[in-house]
């Protein structure tokens, strides 16, 4: 039964995880675990417990290509372009 209440609203829902396999969670629970990510600011956050994998494509910068020139100053370039991490 749904309510507005995250609390006791009794819906379940099928969730389907990035692996293919699908799990029934109701939806307080979901609604627990998603504001178990905010902050008291309502700001999301993420935990990464480590990095496994990684690994570049053509897309990445190479090291000579880590600084831009931007107003006459030397910066350093931000992106994570190219880049892939598994991660846990």
């Amino acid at each position: 039964m749904a309510n507005s209440n995250p609390i006791l609203d009794t819906r379940v829902y099928d969730v389907q995880f990035p692996d293919r396999h699908t799990e029934t969670f109701a939806a307080n629970v979901i609604a627990e675990n998603i504001y178990s990510q905010l902050d008291s600011e309502g700001n999301r956050f993420l935990l990464i417990d480590e990095i496994i994998y990684h690994c570049k494509d053509h897309q990445a910068i190479n090291k000579n290509e880590k600084y831009i020139m931007h107003n006459g100053r030397q910066s350093l370039r931000h992106t994570m372009q190219g880049w892939f991490l598994l991660v846990r």
